[in-house]
């Protein structure tokens, strides 16, 4: 936390939904649950988290407008006959590009609406630096005194646990080129900071199942995290001094609730045709948008209970875009296809039966029940007695009743609001960053080195001569073992690294992460590389066999970090971590 802090302010950017939460540090210490958050409305629907969509001028680096402000801007300047919005930029939901990105570029360019591209780190930092002047402006207003100067915030940003280090960083660079200064921000992992936030509420803030904060210190529980684009997972232990361990590594993957708006979306095509609403959603933004906001009320409403059809409004100007492509009648139409007795239409109705709207969540539920499936095989995962589900999409009856009805022996425990509860949780992590006190690594975390060749144990392409003997190359120095459970802010001990000529004023090595538990080389099936580390040399003076450098990792913390100092002087020597390219 910032020496100074006065304020934790944390940003969700989510894959849907975006939003921002603040506490003031003396209402911290009184009640860690006093967190005020922004309620943003778009025509009916009113939300506690806006649209992810952002619109940028068409100087291609001016930002205009975010959330439901964004698309209903978009649709205006669509709805000229002059293709006005075609010079514009609409990105929206476009965090997912991060996910399983192990080989990130941070120049990497993105697509918008209309498949112009910018780079990907801009659009990303406007809408933080967005959403950090919109917190900051109502905070602001809260307070009668003196405005919050920057260095008194200290700033969260949340992501998904099973992100890679490099969208992290990809994170980081982007909420730095926003304005927030690196020393004043954190990043919180999703899951964990809604199972942090959780573990402050009475169970009358739950909707059902109790609550977890008179877990005893011994209770084991997995949070699922459903959010917009993935399925993030969990496993917390409760210790003895109220702190979390996270026992198995985070896992999950992209079955998150926009693959029900995806299923929705197919099937509109199987009735319409693609050519028909491609068409439509070119030429009609405005009623393809308010289709599809009507769409996110009715599919909260969609239960595994409810027999009643669902009715959708249908706009005039798909049934006429229908008509002059195919030239038939519509209810006719909709009688040749395979939702025949399923689909009916009456005026503007589409009446809906509930057997084809339940569907539309099949793929997402049953990815995330076999994934929970296969967690429970673990003997470690096994030891849970209760689920508490977080995320937007874990408000879906659907998703709610599967996990309930599939683990029957198991408690299901979900929280009032719980779209919300990781961004509130995540202004408590800013408060108290060691909440979780062990951290479970997903992979086997190593470096690539040089060492004396053995011709009893070293394969003979990785020979190499140097000028002092025959080396090894591709060895992988292993630091810390996939599974392995690491402390908070744990430091691994000092590796040994010399340059390899005695030209070298610095030592360069490159990161790798292994599926497997002991790689020999960094070649190995599973090796995969991450980035690089850069550790100047300061003195210079010396032969190269006594410019040695001692560097150190530190995990168990949300982003790795490495410490390097040159043996012979002890000086701390610069290390530059990238994971980016």
């Amino acid at each position: 936390m910032a020496s100074k802090t006065i304020v934790v302010a944390a940003i969700d950017f989510g894959t849907t939904y975006s939003g921002w939460a603040f506490s003031f540090k003396h209402d911290y210490d009184a009640d860690p649950t006093k967190i005020s958050a922004k309620q943003w409305q778009g025509g009916h629907l009113i939300s506690m988290k806006a649209p992810t969509a952002v619109l940028i001028k068409p100087d291609a680096k001016t930002f205009d407008s975010f959330g439901y402000e964004a698309e209903n801007k978009y649709i205006e300047l669509a709805s000229d006959d002059n293709n006005e919005h075609k010079r514009w930029y609409y990105f929206r939901r476009f965090k997912m590009m991060l996910h399983e990105k192990i080989g990130l570029d941070r120049n990497i360019n993105i697509d918008d609406e209309t498949q112009k591209s910018l780079p990907a780190k801009t659009v990303f930092s406007l809408v933080i630096r967005y959403l950090k002047e919109d917190m900051l402006k109502i905070s602001n207003d809260r307070i009668s005194s003196e405005h919050i100067r920057e260095d008194e915030i200290t700033w969260v940003l949340t992501v998904p646990a099973i992100w890679t280090d490099a969208a992290k960083q990809f994170m980081r660079e982007a909420a730095i080129e926003a304005g927030i200064k690196n020393e004043n921000l954190k990043i919180a992992l999703e899951p964990e900071t809604a199972s942090i936030f959780c573990r402050l509420l009475p169970v009358e803030k739950m909707i059902e199942g109790g609550g977890i904060a008179s877990f005893k210190p011994g209770s084991v529980y997995m949070v699922l995290d459903a959010g917009g684009g993935t399925i993030d997972i969990t496993v917390h232990e409760v210790l003895s001094n109220g702190k979390l361990k996270e026992l198995h590594k985070a896992s999950g993957g992209a079955w998150g609730g926009i693959q029900v708006d995806e299923a929705y979306r197919q099937f509109l095509i199987s009735l319409f045709g693609n050519p028909v609403f491609r068409r439509f959603q070119v030429e009609n933004k405005e009623d393809y948008l308010d289709m599809f906001r009507d769409f996110e009320i009715k599919k909260r409403e969609i239960a595994p209970d409810k027999d009643t059809k669902v009715t959708i409004r249908l706009p005039s100007s798909l049934k006429e875009i229908f008509m002059d492509e195919s030239g038939e009648d519509l209810r006719t139409a909709i009688m040749q296809t395979k939702y025949a007795n399923d689909v009916s239409l009456t005026g503007d109705k589409l009446r809906i039966h509930s057997t084809v709207m339940k569907s539309l969540f099949s793929n997402a539920i049953q990815s995330t029940v076999s994934h929970v499936k296969e967690l429970m095989k673990d003997k470690i995962v096994h030891r849970v007695s209760n689920i508490l589900m977080v995320g937007g999409f874990s408000e879906s009856k659907m998703l709610q009743h599967a996990i309930r009805s599939s683990f029957p022996n198991l408690k299901v425990i979900i929280p009032n609001e719980a779209g919300l509860v990781i961004v509130k949780g995540a202004v408590v992590f800013g408060h108290s960053p060691s909440s979780v006190s062990h951290r479970v690594c997903k992979y086997t975390f190593g470096v690539d080195m040089e060492v004396p060749f053995d011709n009893q144990k070293h394969d003979i392409l990785k020979l190499i001569e140097r000028d002092y003997g025959p080396r090894c190359q591709d060895i992988f120095d292993k630091y810390v073992e996939i599974g392995q459970s690491m402390a908070l802010n744990l430091t691994t001990t000092e590796h040994l690294y010399q340059p390899t000529t005695e030209s070298q004023s610095s030592v360069r090595f490159t990161i790798y992460a292994s599926t497997q538990k002991s790689p020999m080389y960094v070649t190995d099936d599973g090796c995969v590389k991450l980035g690089y580390v850069e550790v100047d040399i300061l003195d210079k003076s010396v032969p190269r066999d006594q410019r040695s450098v001692l560097v150190s990792m530190t995990f168990g913390g949300t982003e790795i970090e490495v410490t390097a100092k040159e043996k012979r002087t002890g000086n701390v020597a610069k290390a530059n971590v990238n994971f980016l390219g």
